[in-house]
């Protein structure tokens, strides 16, 4: 049984509240560790132009005014080429040893090369960042993103090294200790906040124009229909020793950012959702959880399969329908990109195990008592009667799908029904929704009966 909606409602817009009440003061410490960012990169630049210092920061911005609680924060550092030529290779024909690391593996979806043409090898012959191929190869060579973060690496140390001599820093204001580890993450540690806090400097490529100048015209990289947002906002960062990949961070700000035109509750539940992960859901020891990209991917996802109005006209739908999908995806323990449907965001090379386990169970405790997450004062009583996840609705999400049978609007809707927030009044909406209850329940019931 479910409480009133009068009394739900209460209960989201009261955490809501609650948390963003100290928000100011986090994003004041954010600002403070950007500016000792933004003091270490400058000298950064001062030493090698070809990276450079974004003080505009309009992703961060973005995320700023979404989060309540950070745990680590990305910093973007732009590369500066300064040669339009350069162009995207999602394979290579020849086989290559660089700085003693093979590439013999083949390339992932999302994966791909910064191929230097032929007619601008002259310029990048000298480059610390150039490694040449055959002269057989289709290009000159490539930009090699393990030498770009061994550089940066390198610049960071003396920078870090020339501030505090300069009192610029404090010394112990920065640990600088995981630069010295191999691997694709450069990660700094800032100490003179109310907490520790991680810091991941990302080498990025922007486009700041088409991004057809960077790929064949022939060659259909996104998924249409968002193949234009996609294609003129994506950038490209490190990815391992050898390979680029695609970064998504402008295209999701720009689905993002006007989301809630219509008055609807999108960023909110974002928002919560982010803030109960930090509090409520997080892993065993040594292996990871949710972070915030994931619950931006899965309301992206959400916005597609709930495209009406109705769907986020109060802070409770909006929730549950950033729910039941990332439910389905912890199940199926595959996030797929929204823009590469193809790349599951869960996995993540050189990090601990996902833990599945543990987040979904959470997860789904959350979702049939969120009151008992939601309490933000023991004055504020906790309901008597809540809902029950029954064993039809575990069947439910459990389905495996191969074929991508149950990754659509009507499944969703089904398990909106049986949370009682589905509130919808689209007939045929309704109509499809009832046909694959019928098929799921069938295939429910048949799964229960051979079990």
């Amino acid at each position: 049984m479910s409480l009133s909606k009068r009394d739900s409602l209460g209960w989201y817009q009261r955490y809501l509240l609650g948390i963003k009440s100290h928000q100011d003061m986090k994003i004041i410490e954010i600002q403070k560790s950007e500016d000792i960012l933004f003091t270490i990169l400058d000298r950064v630049h001062q030493q090698d132009s070809r990276f450079q210092v974004d003080y505009s920061r309009e992703l961060a911005c973005f995320e700023h005014v979404l989060r309540t609680e950070f745990s680590e924060l990305d910093m973007e550092v732009p590369l500066h080429f300064n040669d339009l030529s350069l162009r995207i290779e999602e394979s290579c024909d020849t086989s290559n040893t660089v700085d003693g690391i093979s590439d013999q593996t083949q390339t992932r979806k999302g994966f791909v090369y910064l191929a230097v043409s032929k007619a601008s090898e002259g310029r990048w012959l000298e480059s610390d960042l150039f490694h040449r191929l055959p002269k057989s190869s289709q290009c000159s060579g490539h930009i090699v993103p393990g030498r770009v973060i061994n550089v940066l690496k390198e610049l960071l140390k003396g920078a870090i090294v020339y501030c505090e001599q300069n009192f610029l820093l404090r010394p112990g204001d920065v640990n600088a200790s995981l630069l010295n580890f191999d691997g694709p993450r450069i990660t700094l540690v800032l100490r003179n906040l109310m907490k520790p806090l991680r810091v991941n400097i990302i080498p990025v490529l922007r486009r700041t124009n088409n991004f057809s100048e960077f790929v064949s015209e022939d060659e259909k990289i996104f998924p249409e229909p968002i193949n234009q947002v996609a294609l003129s906002n994506t950038d490209i960062c490190n990815g391992t020793y050898h390979h680029w990949r695609f970064r998504f961070e402008r295209p999701m700000k720009k689905l993002l950012e006007k989301a809630d035109a219509d008055g609807g509750h999108r960023l909110d539940s974002l928002c919560l959702l982010d803030r109960i992960n930090s509090d409520h859901w997080l892993p065993e020891k040594n292996k990871r959880g949710l972070k915030f990209k994931h619950f931006k991917m899965v309301l992206l996802w959400a916005m597609k399969f709930f495209p009406s109005s109705e769907d986020w006209v109060d802070m409770e739908s909006a929730v549950y329908r950033m729910l039941v999908v990332l439910l389905r995806c912890l199940v199926l323990r595959d996030l797929p990109n929204y823009f590469m449907p193809e790349i599951n965001i869960f996995h993540e090379d050189f990090q601990p195990p996902f833990d599945f386990q543990t987040v979904y169970k959470k997860v789904e405790d959350f979702a049939g008592f969120p009151e008992k997450c939601l309490q933000i004062h023991l004055t504020h009583l906790l309901p008597a009667q809540h809902r029950h996840i029954d064993s039809y609705v575990k069947m439910l999400l459990q389905i495996q799908d191969t074929e991508g049978l149950y990754w659509n609007t009507a499944y969703f809707d089904v398990i909106l029904n049986k949370f009682q927030v589905y509130h919808v009044q689209d007939v045929d909406r309704i109509g499809a929704m009832q046909l694959i209850w019928s098929k799921t329940t069938k295939l429910v019931t048949d799964e229960g009966c051979a079990s």
